[in-house]
């Protein structure tokens, strides 16, 4: 039988690697143990994307004394980057980056990446944009800080290069609360625009993403760390066994959502079904030629002989042989 799509778990590390190569190959590693179907890091490049003038996210306080120096500290070299992207095929997880710069694409495109995630920052990048529009690779796109109008403009020019598209909703609020997740813009986007659509969830909270694999989104991303290190994602992020979670539970939806044949299935039960329901038994000791009634039957389990629904076809029949009691009676055992 044909499975239905199912939705994509995206865990996204960010820079939680800090820039430690090593830490970001073993944090591939766990997203796949947690059983997502994405890793997601983030590639920035200081040089190509920061200016003097950019300054800190409020609500962290950052060692660093600009966020040029930020960028730089977590940059990885295209040689490790390849590396990274060549580790995720060979454990079979997915792997995305969501890019910062054209020079940015240009990397991951040369280690051979074929799927963008567009961050909601960069939803505005013309120049990212048009960069990516250059091939027909799918696009997820996060829509935290656009407009409608303006969300349906990009939808225009993205169609018409026909790149495969997937809008994910986001509210770009780090942690978000619950009720500004906005689901029901998610379920808009698959309604009004015909695409793939999805979450991109940072309420550090597992519930908007049991809740889009319930409703069938195509995708959900969550920020994942391993909250002893801690970073201005934090509060926003989930735990690798929250992610567990959330992969289980999308696995077991799936699975709950199969279509059965009823007949078929509870043939496959005729041990279970004879192990669980009652037969004809005899009550004391039978002798050969006596009828059968209901003073010398009764009713137990297995139901191995002549079921228990058939009593009123073969009463005052008579046995064929001597029966002990408390045996259970079979067709073989009796006569008309």
């Amino acid at each position: 039988m044909k499975k239905k799509n199912y939705t994509k778990i995206i865990a996204e590390i960010a820079l939680s690697h800090n820039g430690n190569y090593d830490y970001a190959k073993k944090l591939i590693q766990k997203c796949k143990d947690a059983g997502a179907n994405y890793v997601k890091f983030q590639t920035h490049i200081a040089e190509n994307e920061s200016s003097l003038d950019e300054k800190f996210r409020n609500g962290f306080n950052f060692k660093e004394k600009n966020r040029f120096e930020y960028w730089k500290k977590r940059q990885f070299t295209p040689r490790q980057w390849k590396a990274l992207y060549r580790y995720a095929i060979k454990i079979k997880i997915g792997f995305l980056s969501s890019p910062f710069s054209v020079e940015a694409i240009k990397i991951l495109r040369s280690i051979g990446l074929k799927k963008w995630k567009i961050s909601s920052g960069e939803f505005f990048s013309k120049s990212l944009l048009d960069e990516i529009l250059k091939k027909k690779d799918a696009i997820i796109l996060s829509t935290g800080m656009a407009t409608i109008p303006e969300i349906a403009k990009k939808i225009k020019l993205i169609k018409k290069n026909k790149n495969n598209l997937t809008l994910l909703q986001c509210t770009s609020k780090y942690p978000v609360k619950l009720e500004e997740v906005g689901l029901n813009i998610a379920k808009y986007y698959k309604k009004k625009f015909k695409v793939k659509n999805g979450i991109s969830d940072h309420s550090g909270t597992i519930y908007p993403a049991l809740e889009a694999i319930r409703q069938n989104f195509d995708f959900v991303e969550v920020h994942v760390e391993d909250k002893k290190k801690i970073g201005p994602d934090t509060p926003s992020a989930i735990t690798f066994s929250e992610l567990s979670i959330i992969t289980n539970y999308a696995s077991s939806l799936q699975k709950l959502n199969v279509k059965i044949d009823k007949n078929k299935s509870v043939k496959s039960l005729n041990k279970t079904k004879i192990l669980f329901t009652k037969s004809i038994c005899s009550k004391r000791d039978i002798s050969k030629n006596e009828f059968l009634t209901m003073k010398n039957i009764c009713f137990k389990k297995p139901g191995s002989g002549i079921p228990e629904n058939k009593i009123n076809e073969v009463l005052n029949y008579r046995f064929k042989n001597n029966i002990d009691k408390n045996k259970i009676i079979t067709w073989s055992d009796i006569k008309k």
